[in-house]
């Protein structure tokens, strides 16, 4: 019973945790920054996406939501385009984790009240299944948005698959916009199978 009363709160928690770990993380990465005009801008732009946020949740505009989380990955994309250098294994680790934070958001709004509202137990074991299966997709996809492309730079580095050719490069965009789809699509998807 007790894990029962801790999984809304869990749930409810990991959205949260998840935001601030990658606010902390583009803080982290701006302050890195010698250039004071480029750490003004970037921070600025850190702080409208991470206001945008609050404000979408403390006043409830869902529209704005958006907006924040685009300006946080702005900071991040930009600390690291313009100023830092682009590093392949860390920028697809935080896009990745910017793209779960959306999923735990949807997972907490979604299954946080069917655990709050007084469930049978076989009710429970179906929530719990339910709840299960959309974490496992969440990290299966997590997991393939950082190794696919990895694999595909390393195939194409290797000399097995040819760098420089159109169809490579097609082929891995292709893979990455797949990986995204399925992170974008899961809870529809979840929302059929139920």
């Amino acid at each position: 019973m007790a894990s029962t009363r801790l999984i809304p709160v869990a749930l409810r928690a990991a959205p949260v945790v998840t935001l601030a770990f990658l606010v902390g993380w583009v803080v982290f990465d701006v302050s890195a920054i010698g250039e004071l005009r480029w750490s003004t801008a970037l921070f600025s732009v850190l702080g409208i996406g991470a206001a945008a946020v609050i404000l979408s949740v403390v006043l409830r505009w869902r529209g704005i939501r958006a907006v924040g989380l685009i300006a946080i990955g702005a900071a991040y994309v930009g600390a690291h385009a313009f100023v830092l250098g682009v590093q392949l294994v860390p920028a697809l680790v935080f896009l990745s984790i910017l793209i779960c934070q959306v999923e735990l958001r949807i997972l907490a709004e979604r299954f946080a009240p069917l655990y709050e509202a007084g469930l049978r137990p076989d009710e429970r074991s179906r929530v719990h299944g339910a709840l299960g299966r959309a974490i496992l997709r969440l990290i299966i996809a997590a997991v393939l948005s950082v190794v696919v492309p990895i694999l595909a730079a390393d195939l194409a580095v290797a000399g097995i698959v040819p760098a420089t050719t159109i169809p490579t490069a097609i082929a891995l965009a292709g893979a990455l916009v797949a990986v995204v789809a399925l992170l974008a699509l899961m809870p529809s998807l979840s929302r059929r199978a139920a």
